[in-house]
């Protein structure tokens, strides 16, 4: 084998290990559009408070369950849920919705700032950078990945249509939470990045595998700017009720 196995992509759709394996005991189907959101136990369960809504099934792994609900938006349900943190975990539990019915998808979540942007800011990836490794076992290999689509389109201009400014951004999805280094920011600089996750680049690729549509919105938290000194800020707590008032807005209308 000359090049790395991670790059050995196979474009056979068949698995041994298919997410829906379950199918005849869980019995689930969800709805289309998914609201997925990388945002934290409190602000999930304060805005399932605000609406009607049912728990239709659960995600199963040893680390627990997660929930996975439909939410009633003026007449509108939708699938809801918690995302998992990372690109594979993310993956893992995307795959499994969308072979439970999901079609749409619409992430929300945080990003560091690789340039200077304000905290709390909303940005749109049109592009993202691969350096995770979950999204070459549902593409071929290459640098990035392109999130254009007329999904993105709609959602932009939705974005518009709530009062916001859409700064279109390439993103940097990377694995390595504590190996941003000088570096590899430097580096995700010359490609274009503007900000840094750990899902979007993993998450576009599978949509795209699955056939669904796939769109992120995200919002500024930390910033790694200055390359000689990490800032946390508020790691763009203040954004979190917007972000999924916003997405909800936006989920519903799509």
């Amino acid at each position: 084998m000359k090049e790395p196995f991670l790059l050995t992509f196979d474009t056979d759709p068949r698995a041994v290990l298919e997410p829906d394996h379950e199918q005849e005991i869980n019995n689930f189907h969800f709805q289309p559009k998914l609201l997925f959101a990388f945002l934290t136990p409190a602000v999930i369960s304060d805005f399932l408070a605000r609406y009607p809504h049912k728990k239709l099934g659960f995600f199963d792994c040893f680390e627990g369950e997660t929930p996975i609900y439909e939410v009633d938006l003026d007449g509108q349900k939708i699938t809801f849920c918690q995302a998992k943190i990372g690109a594979a975990a993310a993956v893992a539990l995307l795959d499994w919705l969308i072979s439970y019915g999901v079609k749409q998808i619409l992430a929300i979540g945080s990003a560091g700032c690789l340039v200077d942007l304000p905290e709390n800011y909303f940005l749109v990836p049109t592009k993202a950078i691969r350096d995770e490794g979950t999204s070459f076992h549902y593409m071929k290999p290459g640098t990035y990945i392109d999130l254009k689509s007329e999904f993105l389109t709609k959602t932009k201009k939705l974005l518009k249509e709530e009062g916001l400014k859409v700064e279109e951004v390439t993103t940097w999805t990377t694995d390595g939470f504590f190996r941003e280094t000088v570096k590899k920011v430097k580096q995700a600089k010359e490609l274009g990045a503007s900000c840094v996750e750990m899902e979007c680049a993993a998450m576009a690729a599978c949509a795209q595998f699955r056939e669904a549509d796939f769109a992120q919105i995200l919002f500024t938290a930390d910033s790694l700017k200055d390359l000689e000194k990490h800032d946390d800020r508020s790691w763009g707590r203040d954004a979190h009720e917007t972000a999924i008032n916003l997405a909800a807005n936006i989920i519903k209308e799509i």
